[in-house]
């Protein structure tokens, strides 16, 4: 009952043909107007290929404007398709090319794959899954693909799920800058909250102007018009853009960006002071920059005995230290005017301080109040920004960096976009 075909074993003429190929066609679900028509099994390299054919009257379109086709010539390609019994599986079909007087020579779709990709829908559907998963180096491994197709797939993907993605109601949205390589190497990612979770939305090349105008260009005008306020820091070009495009948005300057001030200004004090104190002065901050930076509850109980004499001395960075640790209790403020009103009193005692770092910081909060303020108006931050930006740092660290600009783009958008990538779902 068994014949051998070409280089492997297959199944002999007859009923058992019939069975087999029906039962691959049932696998392989609507494949018209191609039909299985034969089913090779090559033992010897555990490869099972599955050859379809069309049938000789089929009328051809041409794929873009849907014309009838007369067809230029036949083309022979293969397609890795889901392990079948522990064989490989790999579709093969004769595919007409057909010339069209408008858009000229085109290859006509085959229902089972998509576009130019050497991979059923199916194959891609569990690939993503995977990819999703692991490292790419790990997933070609495990699909016994090689690196290079791994990665078409999920450039593929992220091109089938932005296409998808169909932002609207949009009222919130993150801007963020993030440190990506060595020196001053920047990207500008925009997260947006999405079926109540964050999802990036954007990532942008640089940290300036042109960075973030590329993000409202593709949300369109009407969108940009719905934006109810933007969280950033308080980069002036993320402010410009911002107020160009969204005009009706309110400007959110960021806490946690806030905080990153202070804590350097305070770090500049102590150097200063470690630089021109006097010796006892200089004694007692050795060893203590990380103390000063800590939030006082966060305090290790290791240096809790130092740092209670230090936060009391007079210092000039425990001065400072005390300033920095009044303003966190900023964000116990009820309302905007409440909020207001304790910015005027810690301003007041920021100048006071005689200590310039500080007061530097203090004047640029001052410059920018509206938007510090703001925050109370909303109840919304760059927290969800943060949070996404530091898995993006484990994606990197995973990666060991990456050569590719693109490649990192397209792994964001995999991994943190919530794009809808599946090659079989509607769209």
């Amino acid at each position: 009952m068994w014949g051998v075909r070409g280089r492997g074993i297959g199944y002999s003429a007859g009923m058992r043909d019939t069975a087999v190929n029906a039962h691959y066609q049932q696998i392989l679900g609507d494949t018209s107007p191609w039909s299985v028509s034969e089913v090779r099994l090559d033992v010897e390299h555990l490869v099972n290929e599955v050859r379809l054919t069309v049938r000789p009257d089929t009328i051809w379109a041409c794929p873009k404007c849907q014309n009838r086709m007369h067809i230029k010539e036949w083309r022979t390609r293969r397609w890795r398709h889901m392990d079948t019994c522990q064989f490989k599986t790999v579709l093969e079909a004769s595919v007409p090319l057909v010339e069209c007087s408008e858009h000229g020579a085109q290859t006509v779709q085959v229902p089972w794959a998509e576009g130019s990709s050497r991979f059923t829908l199916f194959f891609e559907q569990f690939a993503v899954q995977v990819l999703e998963a692991c490292p790419t180096a790990r997933a070609s491994e495990l699909l016994k693909i090689t690196w290079d197709e791994a990665d078409g797939i999920k450039q593929r993907a992220v091109r089938r799920g932005l296409a998808r993605r169909h932002v609207t109601g949009l009222k919130y949205v993150c801007v963020d800058e993030k440190a990506v390589g060595r020196g001053q190497d920047y990207m500008t990612v925009v997260t947006g909250v999405i079926g109540g979770d964050p999802r990036v939305l954007y990532v942008g090349d640089g940290r300036d102007e042109a960075a973030l105008n590329g993000f409202w260009e593709w949300m369109g005008l009407e969108a940009c018009a719905g934006i109810k306020a933007v969280s950033m820091d308080m980069s002036q070009s993320y402010q410009n853009s911002t107020r160009r495009y969204c005009p009706n948005a309110d400007l959110i300057f960021d806490p946690f960006h806030m905080m990153k001030m202070l804590n350097r200004a305070v770090d500049e004090v102590r150097r200063r002071e470690m630089s021109i104190g006097t010796g006892s002065e200089r004694d007692a901050l050795k060893q203590t920059r990380q103390m000063w930076l800590w939030g006082e509850e966060n305090l290790p109980d290791r240096h809790a005995a130092r740092f209670e004499v230090l936060k009391k001395s007079s210092l000039k960075t425990a001065r400072a230290w005390r300033l920095k640790e009044l303003w966190r209790t900023f964000r116990a403020c009820i309302d905007v005017d409440d909020a207001h009103a304790f910015f005027l009193k810690w301003y007041k005692l920021a100048m006071q301080s005689k200590l310039e770092p500080l007061k530097k910081v203090a004047r640029s909060f001052k410059a920018h109040l509206a938007g510090v303020v703001t925050i109370f108006k909303h109840g919304f931050c760059n927290s969800l920004a943060e949070g996404v930006n530091s898995r993006i740092q484990l994606l990197l660290q995973k990666s060991c960096g990456y050569r590719n600009r693109q490649r990192l783009k397209t792994d964001i958008l995999f991994h943190f976009g919530g794009l809808n990538m599946d090659p079989l779902a509607a769209q």
